[in-house]
């Protein structure tokens, strides 16, 4: 039996590219887009609200070990004793109602999802805790 050498598979061929195509190869996929936004946002918020925003901590979760009476899924979970929030990327990218799905409506529901859960947690208007930033219809 002849050895097959290790740059070709058992048919000849060259070693196929990643099935996600060569823009995915090295990204995080949805995680990433998910994490970059929220992160980019709290930055913001940290900027712009220091004073609110001091020892508050933000977790990424992938699902909510609970839901809401009427059975909808938590988007957020809010810990006030220790002064943090969780986002939940799942049920936040897919109970989304984008009238346009595109990276900007992405984007921006995600931030909007963020700016509510955290002004949740130190107890503001939304609109009054993210100014310029805070577009819950767009």
């Amino acid at each position: 039996m002849s050895e097959i050498p290790p740059s070709l598979s058992r048919h000849g061929r060259a070693p196929r590219s990643d099935v996600r195509g060569i823009a995915a190869a090295d990204s995080d996929g949805r995680n990433g887009f998910f994490m970059s936004v929220a992160k980019d946002v709290i930055n913001y918020l940290c900027d712009v609200q220091a004073d609110l925003m001091k020892g508050v901590r933000v977790e990424m979760g992938l699902l909510p070990s609970g839901e809401f009476a009427d059975g909808t899924p938590r988007m957020w979970a809010v810990d006030r004793p220790g002064n943090r929030v969780v986002l939940y990327r799942i049920p936040i990218e897919r109970m989304a109602k984008l009238h346009k799905d595109d990276d900007w409506h992405r984007r921006n529901h995600i931030e909007t999802v963020t700016i509510t859960a955290i002004a949740e947690l130190v107890e503001t208007d939304p609109y009054d805790f993210a100014p310029n930033r805070f577009f819950p219809h767009a």
